[in-house]
Order: C-alpha cells, then sequence, then structure tokens
C-alpha cells in the first residue's frame, strides 16, 4: 500500500502537466495560417472602415490603435477595450484599429497583436491623420525592462522593444500623439518615446513593477483608476493622471504591494492637450505651449520631498533632480561607486533619474544654486 501512494502522486502530476500543457489548445495563433489570413482581413476591414469614417467626419478626428499584447490575462484586453469605450464617449468621431492576443477560437475577433501589426496600423493612421488630429496609442501586455511581453495563445512570441516602437511611432512625425503602456516597467521605455508633440504615460517607472494582470482579472490597477473608477471627461488628461496616482498609490498601499510609480511625460508641444478637458479634445482651440509658472518643489510627492530634504544636508559638490512624474534623484561628489557613471554630480544625477525610467527629468539646483530653467 504505501508503494501506491507514490505511483498516484506521479500519475496526478503527470495528469496536471497534461492539464497545464493542453491550457492553450484551441486558441488560434498566428502560427495557423488560417488565423493568420483571418488576422489579415481583419486588419484591413478595420482600415477600410476607418478611412470611410474619417472621409465623412468633419474638424478634428481621434485615432485610437489599441494593443492587448498578451494571452495570459483577460485584463489587457479588458483594459484595451476600456480605453477605446471611453473615448468613444466623448461624443467626437473616434477611428479604431483594435488588436488583441486574448483567447480566440475557432474566428478571430480581433487581429493579433504583434510588432508587425503594430507597426502596420500606425502606419496606416499616419497615412491617414491629419495635422490636427489626435492619435492616441494604447498597449496593455507584461512587461520588463526596455520589453512588452508579446503572446499569442499563451506562447511567448518574440517582445516589442523599446526601440521598435520608437521606430513604429516615427511615422506619425509632428502629429500630436498619446502614447499609454500598461505594463511592469513601462517607464524604461520613456528616454526612446519622449518627443515634443507627445505625451507618454506609463503604469509604472523603469524599476517598478504595476499590478492587477493575474488571468482572471477584470483589469489592471492602473487602466482601471484612469479610465474606470472616477473618470470624468470634464477633466484633463493631466487631472485624471493625478488622480489616478493618488487612487492607485492608496491601493497598493492597502496591499502592502510597493508602489508602482505611475509616469506622465508631456512634450513641450502638447501642453495644450494635457490640460485640456477630454470633452473638449473635438473642439477648435488655441494649441498654446503656455502654461502658468509653477515652483518646480510642488511638483515632488511625499518621497522626493525627503529626498530633497535629504539632499539639502548632503556635502558639495552635489545635484538634485526633479520629473515630472514627482520623483527627486540626487547625487553626491565626483566619486561614483558606479564607474559607468558621470563623475559630475549633475550628469549623474540625471543619469539616474533616466535610469529608474522616470518622466522628463530635469535638474532643480547645484549646490545650494537653483538651476531650473522654467516649465
Amino acid at each position: 500500500m504505501r508503494k501506491s501512494k507514490p505511483t498516484f502522486t506521479v500519475q496526478s502530476l503527470s495528469a496536471l502537466i497534461a492539464v497545464v500543457a493542453l491550457s492553450g489548445c484551441g486558441e488560434l495563433s498566428p502560427g495557423n495560417p488560417n488565423a493568420q489570413n483571418q488576422s489579415m482581413l481583419l486588419e484591413q476591414r478595420q482600415d477600410a472602415q476607418a478611412v470611410q469614417a474619417a472621409t465623412q467626419a468633419t474638424g478634428r478626428r481621434v485615432w485610437f490603435a489599441g494593443f492587448a499584447m498578451n494571452s495570459t490575462s483577460t485584463a489587457f484586453q479588458n483594459d484595451m477595450e476600456l480605453v477605446s469605450r471611453r473615448l468613444s464617449e466623448l461624443g467626437g468621431p473616434v477611428l479604431k484599429y483594435e488588436d488583441s492576443n486574448g483567447p480566440q477560437k475557432d474566428k478571430l475577433n480581433f487581429p493579433f497583436a504583434t510588432p508587425a501589426t503594430l507597426a502596420n496600423a500606425i502606419k496606416e493612421i499616419s497615412s491617414h491623420a491629419g495635422p490636427d488630429d489626435i492619435v492616441v496609442v494604447f498597449i496593455s501586455t507584461h512587461g520588463n525592462r526596455k520589453i512588452l511581453s508579446v503572446n499569442v495563445a499563451h506562447h511567448e512570441l518574440k517582445p516589442l522593444t523599446a526601440a521598435q516602437l520608437s521606430s513604429a511611432l516615427a511615422p506619425l512625425e509632428n502629429r500630436p500623439t498619446i502614447v499609454i503602456i500598461a505594463a511592469c516597467f513601462s517607464g524604461s521605455f520613456l528616454p526612446e518615446l519622449q518627443a515634443a508633440r507627445r505625451i507618454v504615460i506609463t503604469s509604472a517607472s523603469g524599476e517598478r513593477a504595476s499590478f492587477g494582470c493575474q488571468a482572471d482579472s477584470q483589469n489592471t490597477f492602473f487602466t482601471e483608476a484612469l479610465f474606470a473608477k472616477g473618470f470624468d471627461a470634464s477633466k484633463s488628461l493631466s487631472r485624471l493622471m493625478a488622480d489616478a496616482k493618488i487612487r492607485i498609490a492608496q491601493r497598493e498601499h492597502e496591499l502592502r504591494f510597493r508602489n508602482s510609480e505611475p509616469q506622465m511625460s508631456v512634450g513641450v508641444k502638447l501642453r495644450w492637450l494635457a490640460e485640456r478637458p477630454l470633452k473638449d479634445w473635438f473642439q477648435p482651440g488655441d494649441e498654446t505651449t503656455d502654461v502658468p509658472a509653477v515652483d518646480p518643489l510642488s511638483l515632488l510627492g511625499n518621497a522626493g520631498k525627503n529626498a530633497y530634504r535629504e539632499y539639502q544636508s548632503q556635502p558639495v559638490p552635489r545635484a538634485f533632480v526633479i520629473s515630472s512624474g514627482g520623483a527627486g534623484q540626487y547625487a553626491v561628489g565626483t566619486t561614483p561607486h558606479d564607474r559607468s557613471l558621470p563623475d559630475d554630480p549633475a550628469a549623474r544625477a540625471l543619469a539616474l533619474c533616466n535610469r529608474r525610467g522616470l518622466a522628463d527629468c530635469r535638474l532643480y539646483a547645484i549646490d545650494d544654486r537653483v538651476v531650473w530653467t522654467g516649465n
């Protein structure tokens, strides 16, 4: 009898492994020629529908390119559909390209979300969008530093890199563009993506995970906080982001999770869009880059304020950097522990801020001298 127990355990484990291995069976993937053909036809249909709708629209239009790039959680496709729905509720013409790797059996409902389909969708949008149109690119998936996971039918494909995404976005040139990435370590994409006519929003800094992507999650914490709980189209994107960061921090604190540090980088030529109520996106308006002056120290969150207090007690030479996400970073002395970093404390503080994946890292002070150069 004693020998039967190990035998039963091995048999049970073998059965369990078989079930796990089959969990993705039956789901369509790009390796299936029929599925790949379906995906291509859906891409073509989306483009035809968007172009037709664009020709019938007057005034400013919003182009939405949404990508749920991972099949291992329901949250990613739900995120994409939530953002798409919110944009549609704004009351103006929204032209949509929606790709998803959510479980799809027998027949595809969305084109596959891969680096190739992302690049194709953005290329099509760039050829049809006018110079005053607004482009919103949204990606939800698992992530790591400088990479975003691409998983179809529970099979991991080559990831989307920061360099690839930057290259894919290049055809949009000077069109007002908002890029939103809901993924762990997504702030690591900021150095490659920041641009004068681009707003980049990430669910985490370059050193932090974000949460809410379990297999059966409804939405990620970030997308839910930004587009579901408390969403108000009379608020600006900057205000919505500030409110969402508070909700996310509270939720993470209650769960004893390390704060994800969501980031928002606003290009100097898109400050008007960051501060305009979403309900007014389709209305003509003065697209000025002028904004009221603010005290840069008011941008700091609690951790950033603590860092500045610590900085003030450090010996010279020293330098302090502030990010638009409310974080502070300082460097002291001319002999860094990490010899790959610059000796100059100002250059080193900026490098450390960028390494953390924080948005719009800007020098605030050198020693006791404020060198901030405006908003």
